[in-house]
């Protein structure tokens, strides 16, 4: 009896022991999809701004399912007084509907401007982006009080039915010898519709 009662005893911290690491499993899970998956130890930036594609929405309403596009994220301007080297961008927010295949950065003398949405395959007004340099992986640098000449874009496969927006891009980068995270606003609306027809 008495090894009953001192089992019952010691069990029972054992189970408020582990419901309480539940309860922390959760709050980290929620804090984690508030963020968007960001690294929350990184400080946040002020240094960029991403112009007149953060004040606005880009659209594409022709999208089919199978294909794949190109979604580009604002081009960042470095509005502090000091150097900045970008090392990597993405969206933190994809929708249902949408996949994204890979990350590139495409320097916009390349591709006569930054693409904000394209076929990729080569269909339209924008040309075989497959074809251009590839920056991304490599440490871009934005002098102070300039745009850069460098833009990122998602390569996204359309999956279904897409009912909200591709939003929020999240940007990392080193100002001297400390790493920085900031979220520009973005907003890219891809939904299914009749497809475009293209000559030749």
């Amino acid at each position: 009896m008495g090894r009953f009662t001192t089992s019952l005893a010691s069990s029972t911290p054992t189970r408020r022991t582990l419901g309480l690491f539940v309860a922390l499993l959760l709050a980290v899970a929620a804090a984690y999809t508030l963020t968007g998956g960001q690294n929350t130890g990184i400080p946040e930036g002020d240094a960029l701004n991403g112009g007149m594609q953060s004040a606005g929405d880009v659209g594409y309403e022709h999208a089919q399912v199978g294909e794949e596009y190109w979604a580009g994220l604002p081009l960042p301007w470095n509005e502090s007084g000091k150097d900045i080297q970008i090392t990597r961008a993405k969206f933190t927010h994809v929708p249902k509907g949408l996949k994204v295949i890979e990350y590139r950065a495409f320097n916009g003398d390349d591709t006569d401007g930054n693409v904000l949405f394209a076929r990729t395959d080569g269909k339209g007004s924008v040309g075989d982006l497959f074809k251009a340099r590839n920056y991304a992986g490599h440490p871009m640098t934005v002098k102070a009080k300039t745009g850069s000449h460098v833009y990122y874009v998602a390569r996204v496969k359309v999956t279904g039915p897409i009912h909200d927006n591709l939003s929020g891009c999240s940007y990392w980068y080193r100002q001297g010898s400390t790493e920085f995270q900031q979220q520009l606003d973005c907003s890219t609306i891809v939904r299914l519709g009749k497809p475009l027809k293209y000559e030749g």
